[in-house]
């Protein structure tokens, strides 16, 4: 996840000439199958690069979409997408056919912060709306994994009384899920960029998940958050990977590409790829350049830590 108040705002990106730049295709295909050799993991690019629009790097949607194509990704992520209606959110589907790309994951509850989350069961029914709209998105762009949040820790509420919530919470949209190919992916954040967050550790999500015993629901690894929280993040995954569906990535401190921070990246990514982890690794995280220098050094970035 990205900081919250990134969370909270529409998004910001226009679609520009989505239209114009779209190649149709027929609805539901799937996409191209991937080179070999190129990278061991499935990278997915945040699709808000090169998106302020007062910079002269400045992309729309379709063109964004093409430059992380062109060096060799084909997956995205995009939190935000959530924001878009769906007549948009269509043609950014045909735009990433034309190109091969899939989209790996958006925010099923945006408003998990506040009102949205599953930690208190008063929350429930919006938890529940927001997942519905997750499903129809999930139809229009094809994706196999939305990021959850629990929600904020309720003042008096025990951990234990809690975790029976939020699990409660998450049975409830298995059920919505249980015709789909859509899961939850949840995510636990770290406690210093998010102080009150419920779920900050692999473990406790590892015992919740298994708890509601479900396909639809899964974990997000982030590693950006784990490495904060409690580290050890080899270790850590290799026991939680019978029930990730998602890993995201950032190095620490900073949040930005890899080889920024401590993590060694090149030894993480290859225990990923050893311990058997086929689906996409999300690169939400910032750049140590600003602009299109910046991406494109992120992009060689991880050229450089998939390299085994």
């Amino acid at each position: 996840m990205e900081r919250r108040d990134f969370i909270r705002t529409a998004a910001g990106a226009t679609l520009g000439a989505v239209a114009a730049d779209s190649v149709l295709t027929t609805e539901g295909s799937a996409a191209p199958a991937k080179p070999k050799g190129k990278y061991h993991i499935r990278y997915a690019p945040h699709l808000t690069i090169l998106s302020d629009q007062k910079r002269p790097d400045y992309l729309t949607i379709p063109q964004r979409l093409e430059l992380i194509a062109e060096h060799g990704f084909d997956a995205v992520e995009y939190n935000s997408l959530y924001q878009h209606p769906f007549n948009e959110i269509e043609e950014i589907r045909k735009k990433m056919d034309s190109l091969g790309i899939e989209m790996g994951i958006f925010v099923c509850n945006p408003d998990g912060w506040t009102d949205a989350g599953v930690v208190n069961p008063k929350h429930h029914e919006k938890f529940l709306q927001q997942v519905r709209r997750a499903i129809e998105i999930h139809k229009i762009i094809g994706n196999r994994s939305v990021t959850t949040l629990t929600g904020m820790a309720v003042p008096g509420m025990s951990r234990s009384v809690a975790r029976a919530n939020i699990v409660d919470g998450f049975k409830k949209a298995a059920d919505l899920l249980a015709t789909t190919k859509l899961r939850l992916v949840v995510e636990p954040l770290n406690h210093l960029d998010h102080p009150g967050f419920y779920m900050t550790h692999a473990d406790e999500l590892y015992e919740v998940i298994d708890r509601v015993s479900s396909p639809n629901v899964r974990m997000l690894f982030d590693l950006y958050h784990l490495q904060i929280t409690q580290g050890n993040l080899i270790n850590s995954f290799r026991q939680c990977v019978k029930l990730v569906g998602y890993i995201q990535s950032g190095d620490v401190p900073g949040r930005k590409e890899p080889g920024t921070g401590e993590v060694n990246y090149r030894n993480v990514l290859k225990a990923i790829y050893d311990a058997g982890y086929t689906d996409i690794l999300g690169m939400e995280h910032g750049t140590s350049l600003p602009g299109r220098a910046g991406v494109l050094k992120m992009f060689e970035a991880y050229k450089q830590a998939d390299a085994w």
